[in-house]
């Protein structure tokens, strides 16, 4: 064979890219994933395709397992890179509950140049290999390609072993019915080493598969536990208040890192540090994950980090409305994702529901002040007892869609030890967010004040942190890398009465979980039920600090 090396060993090259890619996210995670177990995966792909006689069909299947082994492994590299983790179940989650609008913005943010021109030189190597492997396919036989290599192995190793090859395949191409045979046990064989040890399940592929089969069955499990309510706790309100009403708001990708009232240095927080005389401004409060689906689904349900499988028994809207409050959810987040997310499940349960960001290009700018009308017309309403829960968007990537032109405040270089003009601008863009952020909770606050009623408090807090270039050298929430200020939130309570605000000052520097944070809100309004713990509340004389345990079964005061 007179062609090129690289045209008679093409096959072997068509492992190369993902070869490369894979080493690249081993390199770069911590676990016990071995890129030979994937490899695996696209050996036995191209090992049927010697039962495919057809020429042409069999370099269109091949070239089909080869694009679709690239895409998959640079898309896991870039996955890797960003998030120091390979593609699970748990992405999947993530990926299913997320909306068009906001995956949008997660690539705007994270696309960047490198990763396109990467993916381009990829692609040119991928095309030249392909067509080796075609020149290969279409112009030589099987014994053609098998004595070209032959006669290579011959000068690396005996001859004799070479020629005892040789005539075992002369034999065997004699019977057509035995060749066939043979290919079918090599085949049979192969796959069986590979489903047995179970290599498959290091692939991506089947993390897709299995990520979503375990979310249908968890959405299900979870609508079902909805919609047949909390009928079994027992609910009891032992505070016997005739009016009453509760404001919680709830941020988004908000550290505590980055407010001026928890000692960052720049005035990020005006409006609400001019007030903090009538603010209990807890000090160290965590939140159990650093994404929104699994930290939601614990502050706002019984399950916790212990007992996840508690959510399952009740949550804040069902219980609070069985002790005679109207309940009302008021949210800037877009309400569905690829599938209906498990907080608009939750959502839905409240009395009345708005949604005011409806998804699409235009509502990336849809800025948090929406919520200011919805809130004044519902404090307005003649109910007595109003629980209300405002969902934010608040500090949630894209840094710069989260707020108007006119708190683009902050443009000089702000304190890092990770400097770069790219790294500038995103802590510019960030602290605008939280700038803006202070004023649409101070609004809040500020239409709760015009009620000029005794029974009425606001809790503000974040549904978990954000790392911007404070510990590490990126901007942005990830479990696997689990940087502190992911974790650290604010935690806020403001309350009519001056009394009740001087007396929580005292608790201020307790170390808590948001995962109890049902807890807490049913201490401040009173209510028991099944399963209450008065030691899980960060507002009651009986409270206990726990171990605040987070990913992997990490101690966070340990860790950190």
């Amino acid at each position: 064979m007179k062609e090129k090396f690289y045209i008679k060993y093409s096959y072997l090259l068509l492992i190369l890219p993902v070869f490369i890619c894979l080493l690249i996210v081993k390199s770069v995670i911590e676990s016990n994933f071995t890129p030979e177990r994937v490899l695996y995966t696209y050996l036995i792909l191209y090992l049927l395709g010697i039962l495919i006689l057809n020429k042409r069909i069999k370099f269109i299947y091949t070239s089909i397992i080869y694009v679709v082994s690239i895409i998959l492994s640079y898309i896991e590299l870039c996955y890797s890179l960003l998030y120091h983790e390979r593609v699970t179940a748990s992405t999947i989650f993530v990926l299913l509950e997320t909306n068009q609008a906001e995956s949008y913005e997660y690539l705007s943010e994270y696309l960047n140049f490198k990763i396109v021109i990467g993916f381009l030189l990829l692609l040119i190597f991928s095309f030249y290999t392909l067509k080796g492997v075609k020149i290969l396919i279409y112009n030589y036989s099987i014994k053609e390609i098998f004595k070209a290599i032959r006669n290579d192995l011959s000068k690396l190793i005996n001859n004799r072993l070479t020629n005892t090859i040789a005539g075992f395949y002369k034999k065997m191409k004699q019977h057509k019915i035995k060749v066939l045979l043979f290919k079918l046990s090599l085949v049979s064989i192969t796959i069986f080493i590979y489903v047995n040890k179970s290599h498959y399940k290091q692939h991506i592929s089947f993390q897709l598969f299995d990520g979503y089969s375990k979310y249908q069955a968890e959405s299900m499990k979870f609508k079902n536990a909805i919609q047949k309510k909390s009928q079994d706790l027992n609910v009891i309100n032992n505070n016997k208040k005739e009016e009453e009403t509760f404001v919680l708001i709830i941020g988004e990708s908000t550290t505590k890192t980055h407010f001026q009232l928890y000692g960052y240095e720049r005035e990020t927080t005006p409006n609400l540090s001019k007030i903090k005389d009538e603010l209990v401004v807890f000090n160290d409060v965590i939140s159990p994950h650093t994404h929104t689906i699994a930290s939601l689904e614990k502050m706002l349900t019984l399950g916790d980090y212990e007992h996840p499988d508690k959510k399952y028994l009740g949550n804040v809207i069902d219980i609070i409305s069985q002790v005679g409050f109207k309940t009302y959810w008021i949210s800037n987040q877009i309400p569905i994702g690829i599938y209906e997310t498990q907080t608009t499940a939750i959502a839905k349960t409240a009395s009345e529901v708005y949604f005011l960001n409806l998804g699409g290009e235009k509502e990336q700018l849809s800025y948090d002040e929406k919520v200011l009308p919805y809130v004044r017309k519902v404090l307005g309403s003649n109910e007595k007892k109003k629980f209300i829960v405002v969902h934010l968007l608040g500090t949630h990537v894209q840094y710069k869609n989260r707020y108007p032109k006119k708190y683009n405040v902050f443009s000089d270089n702000p304190k890092t030890d990770y400097w770069s003009d790219q790294a500038k601008e995103t802590i510019n863009q960030y602290d605008n967010a939280v700038l803006y952020n202070d004023y649409v909770v101070s609004e809040i606050i500020n239409e709760v004040k015009k009620l000029n009623k005794k029974e009425v408090t606001v809790l503000y807090l974040s549904d978990h942190g954000e790392e911007v270039y404070e510990t590490l050298d990126m901007a942005g929430h990830s479990e696997a890398i689990s940087s502190k200020p992911m974790y650290l939130i604010p935690f806020i309570y403001w309350n009519s009465d001056i009394e009740n605000v001087r007396a929580y000052q005292d608790y201020k520097e307790r170390k808590y979980m948001a995962d109890d944070l049902i807890f807490s809100i049913t201490d401040l309004l009173g209510v028991s039920f099944n399963g209450y713990e008065s030691t899980r509340s960060i507002f009651n004389k009986e409270f206990s600090a726990r171990r605040r345990i987070i990913k992997d079964g990490k101690d966070f005061d340990f860790f950190y």
